[in-house]
């Protein structure tokens, strides 16, 4: 198996590139990557290494690959909402008067 190839000074390659080989791609990564079988086995094993890692990549045998990621903590719950009325009079002190509603109106309209 080759893993690197050699490349010349100047940037042009002498050979093909193979960045995206399996080992490489492992060193590249942090993501670990599991199969369809590791998910269907065992599952909870993905599911920690997404909480562990961020996320976690699961690759079908015809090569797609779908990325498993952690929603959340879902312990963490909202307890009490923003006052969403307090910050609309904040950003919109005062309304615009009627004459400045018809001129938005016109440009609008395109007038």
């Amino acid at each position: 198996m080759q893993i690197a190839k050699q490349w010349t000074v100047g940037g042009n390659c002498s050979g093909r590139g193979l960045l995206t080989t399996k080992p490489n791609a492992d060193i590249m990564s942090d993501m670990k990557t599991f199969t369809i079988r590791d998910l269907d086995r065992e599952p909870s094993t993905v599911l920690d290494a997404a909480d562990r890692d961020g996320a976690a990549r699961v690759k079908r045998r015809d090569g797609r690959t779908y990325s498993v990621r952690p929603e959340g903590n879902a312990s963490a719950k909202m307890l009490s909402l923003p006052d969403f009325a307090k910050r609309r009079k904040a950003i919109f002190a005062k309304p615009i008067s009627a004459r400045q509603v018809r001129r938005v109106d016109k440009l609008i309209a395109g007038e």
